[in-house]
């Protein structure tokens, strides 16, 4: 099942994401979106520093409220027990090599009302070279139009980073997004898939997401992976230990 098809990978390298229906077991879901549902209602400890509230959300913690939750991986043994799934690194490892770190994780909790992400390439947050990470997405719920899927411009991973030069409030917030100016969208499609399924992309491909408008979540839970070879290139924060999770560690490297 992990096993990537030689076409697959090839509509990977040209595309910069590739759908891959069926992946995790519903058993496995319901136990993440149990964890989620535990996590920000309370009930499980989850650092506060690693969790984003919607704007409006007046610091009160609730599934209803939760935005984003950080450093899923080093924070609890679920969301690592997922990113270490040998047949999601099966399928990582087809995509960019066989030596494996996890860089960041991340669960977008999208709840009923939750807002949008305007268009962005994950390198531009990520102190990482070569820019050729890539982000294992899976679908908590069915991802539809109408809770507000992920949406992707195809084969924007091979223009390189583009700037992040104009702002967006979110919240209490300034964050940043790439100029609508900057790249054609009327290229861009929604990426839909059934709970259990994953999606991958290449940290230079253009995407973005449109706000909740249904009554339900549209939970993913997202684990950045790169090759244990990478380079730290942030100018004056020092590297992070990063977790091995599939191959060998390269000396001067993170």
């Amino acid at each position: 099942m992990g096993e990537l098809s030689a076409s697959q990978v090839r509509w990977y390298q040209e595309q910069g994401y590739l759908i891959v229906e069926n992946v995790v077991s519903l058993e496995q879901i319901e136990r993440i979106k149990q964890r989620t549902t535990d996590i920000a209602e309370g009930r499980v400890s989850y650092a506060r520093l690693h969790m984003d509230l919607e704007p409006g959300s007046n610091g009160r913690r609730s599934l209803q409220t939760v935005r984003k939750l950080t450093g899923c991986t080093e924070s609890d043994s679920v969301f690592l027990e997922h990113a270490r799934d040998n047949t999601i690194l099966d399928m990582v490892e087809a995509l960019i090599g066989q030596d494996l770190k996890i860089f960041d994780s991340q669960l977008f909790m999208k709840p009923p009302g939750g807002v949008e992400k305007p268009y962005h390439q994950d390198s531009a947050y990520f102190s990482i070279k070569p820019m050729s990470l890539v982000t294992c997405w899976t679908a908590l719920d069915d991802v539809t139009l109408e809770n507000g899927c992920m949406w992707v411009v195809p084969g924007t991973h091979r223009m390189g980073l583009i700037s992040h030069s104009e702002p967006w409030q979110i919240g209490d917030r300034m964050d940043k997004k790439v100029p609508g100016n900057a790249f054609d969208q009327t290229k861009e499609i929604p990426i839909r898939m059934a709970a259990g399924s994953c999606s991958f992309h290449h940290s230079l491909l253009l995407h973005a997401s449109r706000p909740n408008n249904t009554l339900q979540s549209r939970r993913g839970l997202a684990i950045h992976y790169m090759t244990s070879r990478s380079k730290w290139t942030h100018p004056s924060q020092p590297a992070p230990q990063y977790l091995l999770v599939r191959g060998r560690e390269y000396s001067g490297h993170v």
